[in-house]
């Protein structure tokens, strides 16, 4: 079904192509804001040895991983964790059954 709101107003430089019977849309990858005052990601090795296995191959969280590292695996409070696919929810959930 091709997009025929002509409201809908996509981000800068996104462009459209029409194909047989469907229309591509695409759009750019966001740029991250930088690293607000005292902001990091969290090290792998700063996490308790008994949850390294978990994480095997990895060196430190990625930065949605990073912010909700205390939720996750310290806490026992339910989370909703809203990202796109590649974020990092996995580990998130990770995370929360490696809690002590």
């Amino acid at each position: 079904r091709l997009m025929s709101n002509s409201e809908c107003q996509l981000p800068a430089k996104s462009w459209r192509v029409q194909k047989k019977g469907y229309e591509e849309v695409h759009v750019p990858a966001l740029k991250h804001p930088p690293f607000a005052e005292g902001e990091r990601t969290k090290k792998i090795s700063e996490l308790p040895s008994w949850a390294h296995p978990a994480f095997r191959g990895m060196t430190e969280l990625n930065r949605l991983q990073s912010k909700v590292f205390e939720s996750a695996f310290t806490l026992s409070d339910n989370l909703l964790i809203c990202a796109p696919t590649g974020a990092g929810k996995t580990n998130v959930a990770m995370l929360t059954s490696t809690r002590w």
